[in-house]
């Protein structure tokens, strides 16, 4: 079994300071109901509640974790912020048995708008202007390429862009912006030019006699994965009218019929960089009337953007973790094992201080899922569609699937031993000649 913490937040109610913590644990196989004791630690206070794993999966949603008036985790009077673990029993794999998390007040999610489409324009300012939490306060600013010079950039979450793709110093601005992990979406202007960003431009406009609908699209991860639920979003449903096409690298994450492109993320930057193929415009697509769709995408972006200009930070534990701190300064192990050298704590899991900076270090998300999967479990996945299997254990002489290494080896030995054959040179045989016997018969006479 595995434990994850996806959201940990500040709340005030009833006067009172409360944590909500959502917690996921899952585990690798179906087995019966079980009654798993979750302990949380925060601070020097600790706490117990039982979830319920029926199936693979259990999520507690915004459990609640009284802070107090008294000092906070931080220090006298701070409760907004502090830092914690969640832990469940051990089992065979202890490395995915606890997580840590940090929290903070939220800071306001800074959105910048810059679109030449009125409707486009309007729509998009009301979904990225529309929380998904009261708790969140947004901020939305509409301003044309030129005003970008003034803007703060370290307080901006995500720029969505409605216009000729940006030229000048307006390209160092938001590379600049992507590299530090903000968040970008392109939509297509009305009169594409030969720009590009992130080495994507885009073509010509066709227009559909037919509408299109998204055929495929990535649902695992990214800004259209299913909800926390496990629900998929009705990206299917979308209806396009008009499309753009896309030139350059990228990474689709939706398609339409023949081969289109409806959503792509540009490769190689730290941050997101998206492109839409068409606009939330209704004479160029459903994004606006069916609006699930276009929040979601815009909202998990400002989240994503979010995390990187607030105090507090979840991070992998990776080798860019590992850079991140060792450039940034020396920072203090708050939590975690004591064993990690101060140049490879972005490695291991644990919390880091430096001054009012927190960050918590955790195993990535891909650890949690099995690296073997059952027969049933792959029979499930791939219900109703036509493939083979090939079945097999090690040393099974019976399987058509057999090593045949051995007999390169003994093939190539073979072949080895018959070039040395044939390159052994020939022995000469010399024929006695007149003068050697004349030589001889004087010598015996």
């Amino acid at each position: 079994m595995a434990v994850r913490v996806t959201s940990a937040r500040p709340h005030v109610h009833n006067g009172e300071i409360e944590l909500l913590v959502t917690v996921v644990v899952s585990r690798q196989e179906s087995s019966p109901q079980l009654t798993l004791p979750l302990r949380f630690e925060i601070g020097q206070a600790a706490s117990t509640v039982d979830i319920q794993l029926d199936g693979k999966q259990a999520v507690l949603k915004d459990h609640p974790i009284a802070l107090g008036r008294g000092d906070g985790p931080m220090g006298p009077g701070d409760h907004f912020r502090g830092w914690g673990r969640v832990l469940i029993p051990a089992d065979a794999n202890v490395a995915d048995n606890d997580f840590f998390f940090v929290f903070d007040r939220p800071a306001t999610r800074r959105t910048i708008i810059v679109a030449a489409d009125v409707a486009s324009r309007q729509v998009l300012s009301l979904v990225a202007h529309t929380p998904s939490s009261k708790d969140q306060a947004c901020d939305v600013e509409v301003l044309v390429p030129e005003d970008l010079a003034a803007v703060a950039w370290d307080e901006i979450s995500l720029v969505i862009w409605q216009a000729p793709l940006p030229e000048g110093k307006t390209i160092l601005l938001l590379e600049q912006f992507a590299d530090r992990g903000g968040q970008l979406i392109f939509f297509p202007p009305e009169q594409p030019t030969d720009q590009s960003f992130a080495g994507v431009s885009w073509t010509n406009w066709t227009t559909h006699k037919e509408p299109l609908h998204v055929l495929t699209w990535r649902s695992d991860q990214d800004l259209l994965a299913n909800t926390a639920s496990g629900a998929a979003l009705p990206v299917g449903e979308l209806e396009v009218r008009r499309s753009c096409g896309l030139a350059g690298p990228y990474t689709p994450l939706a398609s339409l019929p023949a081969d289109a492109t409806f959503l792509a993320r540009a490769t190689g930057q730290r941050g997101g960089v998206y492109f839409c193929t068409s606009t939330p415009s209704n004479r160029d697509s459903t994004l606006a009337t069916e609006g699930i769709v276009l929040y979601a995408l815009v909202q998990r972006a400002i989240d994503r953007g979010a995390e990187v200009i607030g105090k507090t930070r979840q991070v992998d534990a990776d080798t860019l973790a590992a850079g991140f701190q060792s450039k940034d300064g020396q920072w203090t192990r708050l939590a975690g094992s004591s064993d990690a050298l101060s140049t490879e704590m972005g490695l291991h899991a644990g919390v880091y201080q430096k001054g009012d900076r927190l960050v918590a270090i955790n195993r990535p998300a891909a650890e949690d899922a099995a690296s073997i999967l059952a027969d049933g479990r792959i029979d499930e996945l791939f219900a109703g569609l036509s493939f083979s299997r090939i079945s097999g254990r090690a040393g099974d002489d019976g399987s058509f699937v057999k090593e045949i290494w051995r007999m390169f080896l003994v093939a190539m030995l073979l072949a080895l031993i018959g070039e040395a054959v044939l390159c052994l040179p020939k022995r000469s045989i010399a024929e006695p000649s007149l003068s050697s016997g004349m030589r001889s018969l004087e010598t015996v006479a």
